[in-house]
């Protein structure tokens, strides 16, 4: 498919020319073979030329994909360490500058680009590329046991610090028991190994506040929660219980226990694509 734009900019004229590539790409789907649980997929490659500047470049759409079982927090969508292999000799990606770390909260993939030099059929008709993806995994988590639901409405919270190995302590800071909810501030705390985080990345959306029945083993996971306080490695995050929405019968039926992560790493995620065709 091609398509052909003219448009006037005072005196000059631009002329681009989108030649997209959108051929069957499943054979290049590759496992990274130090991340089991993560899977690269080059889903299409597209060339813009530019006749009038010297902005032409070749786009490589590329989605990463990972198992539930990783539960990654954040992912640096620019790749790094590149090396692209075309005519017999080393390319130079247009490398982005810094890091952009998304979030991937109740997400299973994320895409991600990376703009090549144009790449012109010439003496060879594909090319080859290799990189690193760098994600933030949780280290571990632990079940923290909080006590009796009827208990802890009747008798308030005791400010006593629940200290865990590996690394991590957190502690019942509030509770606010209504007619219609039930409110849990809980204040957490992860060691200083690991990544450092801003106040605009969440490290702590893995964790989770549940009610679990005594009799059966029935999950209630919280409905929602309020980041009140989010540093570097400190927050405190207030969960809600919407009664409404439960039938809980007896409070003593249940109790209040945390899913918490113990710790960040960052995992590189290596990818490799050969014989990709030029558009």
């Amino acid at each position: 498919m091609r398509l052909i734009i003219f448009k006037k900019i005072e005196v000059f004229l631009f002329v681009g020319v989108i030649l997209p590539w959108l051929a069957e790409l499943n054979a290049f789907d590759v496992q990274a073979p130090d991340s089991s649980f993560f899977k690269t997929k080059l889903s299409r490659v597209s060339s813009v030329v530019d006749l009038a500047f010297s902005n032409s470049v070749t786009k490589l759409d590329l989605l990463l994909e990972w198992n539930n079982k990783v539960e990654p927090v954040l992912i640096n969508t620019v790749p790094y360490e590149l090396e692209c292999k075309y005519e017999g000799k080393t390319l130079a990606p247009i490398v982005t500058k810094g890091k952009s770390f998304a979030p991937v909260e109740e997400a299973s993939s994320l895409p991600f680009v990376i703009n090549l030099p144009y790449l012109k059929r010439n003496q060879a008709e594909t090319f080859s590329i290799q990189g690193k993806i760098k994600a933030i995994l949780p280290v571990s988590f632990n079940l923290v046991e909080l006590g009796d639901l009827s208990k802890l409405i009747a008798e308030g919270v005791k400010v006593q610090p629940l200290q865990l190995n590996k690394g991590f302590s957190c502690s019942l800071k509030k509770i606010i028991a209504g007619a219609t909810r039930i409110s849990f501030g809980i204040q957490m705390e992860i060691d200083a190994k690991g990544p450092e985080f801003d106040t605009s990345q969440n490290w702590a959306v893995l964790n989770q506040l549940k009610l679990v029945n005594k009799k059966n083993s029935k999950d209630c996971p919280a409905d929602g929660y309020i980041v009140e306080m989010m540093e570097n490695r400190t927050a405190n995050i207030t969960y809600h219980f919407l009664l409404k929405d439960k039938s809980l019968g007896d409070f003593s039926d249940w109790r209040l226990v945390y899913k918490a992560v113990t710790g960040m790493k960052y995992q590189d995620i290596p990818f490799q694509f050969d014989s990709v065709p030029i558009p």
